[in-house]
């Protein structure tokens, strides 16, 4: 399966966090799964006008957030999601996000608002 990965090179990001976003949406969308193997770091290069040492970079940081698990000499492979982590990880981001509310004045009822617009919008 290709990704769909879109590198921008006018943007200001860096190169290698737009592939790792872009790695990441991908394995979110269904597009990447569990199993699935990636583009070596040479392929990847050619394929987004990068420099291999760019997609080193952006691979690296997706083994060190598990999200990839690499195979000397065979590839970098997506890893199964575990749910527990992603709702652990989800509450830890869910917690600070209320606390920098809560510093700008903004109630968790708010917070609550929003949350059901969002979820209209997405239904």
């Amino acid at each position: 399966m290709t990704a769909m990965v879109v590198i921008d090179h006018d943007s200001g990001q860096p190169f290698y966090a737009q592939l790792v976003t872009g790695l990441k949406q991908d394995i979110a969308h269904g597009i990447l799964q569990a199993g699935d193997q990636l583009p070596s770091v040479r392929e990847m290069a050619k394929q987004h006008l990068l420099n291999p040492n760019t997609v080193s970079k952006a691979y690296h940081q997706l083994e060190a957030q598990q999200v990839i698990t690499s195979v000397p000499g065979k590839g970098s492979y997506v890893n199964a999601v575990d749910p527990e982590n992603v709702r652990t990880e989800l509450q830890a981001k869910l917690q600070h996000l209320v606390e920098l509310a809560d510093q700008a004045g903004i109630s968790i009822a708010e917070l609550k608002t929003w949350l059901d617009q969002i979820e209209g919008a997405t239904s």
